[in-house]
């Protein structure tokens, strides 16, 4: 899979005016905290906006659904369902979805001398006939002067349909950062989601879900919108 290079430094804004984002009916609690059901289905069909894919992309990441090559951390189950905002929100079977986070102590495989040949949190899924690519990763972790985010691109054979970011709420930030022991050494952001300087007040949040079982994993979901012409 073959890509663009990276361009821009990771704190270039985001056109947040030229695009709208995927809105979701959280309901409630959930609307404040970012958690509520997985799956549930879509407020609206809009457009993700767009963001910058950042310094850390790489174009060679495995295809595979299991990203985190023994990285500690709280499991997370992430889907991310694609589909055509100008075509009713039908699913695109067959997008290819790149994604890419730092670990739990902030760092990004492939980018530095220590860890150049690794490409652990970084890999690629196909999207199913329901536009659905599921990933199992870890919660990510953070550094200055984001927030705590994820990294994906939706490619369409070998075009570049969307890069953007998804976002937790500061409430799942605090709650998995300050609890989970692989994270305690980091810390917590004391940045708010929603003042980060590419995620802007009107972030991609991700829906997550709690398991039943507190050490369990993580069940996220974010449907992207796309513009397929």
């Amino acid at each position: 899979m073959k890509a663009r290079p990276a361009a821009g430094a990771d704190s270039t804004a985001h056109t947040d005016a030229a695009r709208r984002r995927f809105l979701y009916e959280l309901g409630g609690v959930f609307a404040a905290a970012g958690i509520g059901p997985a799956m549930a289905a879509p407020a609206a069909c809009l457009l993700t906006p767009a963001a910058t894919e950042g310094p850390f992309y790489l174009d060679d990441a495995l295809v595979r659904a299991d990203i985190r090559d023994g990285r500690p951390g709280q499991p997370l189950r992430l889907h991310i369902r694609v589909v055509d905002a100008n075509r009713g929100c039908a699913p695109v079977p067959g997008a290819l979805v790149s994604i890419w986070h730092c670990d739990a102590d902030g760092s990004y495989s492939g980018e530095s001398p220590g860890n150049r040949e690794a490409r652990f949190l970084r890999g690629v899924q196909p999207a199913g006939q329901d536009g659905m690519a599921t990933f199992t990763t870890i919660y990510p972790g953070w550094y200055a002067p984001r927030a705590v985010h994820i990294h994906f691109k939706v490619l369409l054979g070998q075009s570049e349909a969307l890069t953007s970011q998804l976002y937790f709420s500061d409430a799942l930030n605090r709650e998995v950062l300050g609890s989970h022991p692989a994270y305690r050494a980091h810390g917590v952001p004391s940045r708010a989601t929603t003042l980060d300087p590419i995620a802007g007040s009107r972030p991609n949040l991700v829906r997550v879900s709690r398991p039943a079982d507190p050490g369990g994993m993580l069940d996220g979901e974010f449907t992207v919108g796309i513009a397929r012409g």
